[in-house]
């Protein structure tokens, strides 16, 4: 019994790898990759870069379904987070810098690709019309 449940961990890990978004798979395999600080420091800038384009893009497909007063708001509230996620990043950047030394990249990265992340798939809620199941939001 004790055999298999190396494996039947393996199967679990892979079935919720599966289950991940493509991009939240791309940046676990570049992490797998790459053994320094600096290459996956690369890998959370790559993967910024790749939730920021998912992120606008839909933001734009909302917008295009969007008139009047829900798309004013919606630019306003995308424009306020604009702001927050810079002032977020600058704090979480000051505060890691100051207390985690060489790991400080790695925390400000995952923190930078978590925010991107989270805005992309709460826009992407919006963008299926629903938040009934909790994976939409």
């Amino acid at each position: 019994m004790k055999k298999w449940l190396p494996i039947a961990c393996l199967f679990a890990s892979s079935m919720a790898l599966a289950q991940q978004n493509p991009l939240d798979q791309q940046l676990q395999q570049c992490l797998d990759k790459e053994s320094s600080t600096t290459g996956m420091s690369q890998c959370y800038g790559t993967a910024t870069k790749a939730w920021d384009k998912e992120m606008n893009t839909q933001y734009n497909q909302v917008m295009k379904k969007l008139t009047g007063e829900p798309k004013d708001k919606l630019r306003s509230a995308q424009r306020a987070w604009l702001a927050y996620r810079d002032s977020w990043n600058a704090a979480s950047r000051s505060y890691f810098l100051s207390s985690q030394g060489s790991m400080a990249a790695l925390s400000i990265g995952a923190q930078s690709v978590s925010l991107v992340r989270n805005q992309a798939l709460m826009l992407q809620s919006l963008n299926k019309g629903s938040c009934a199941n909790p994976d939409d939001c």
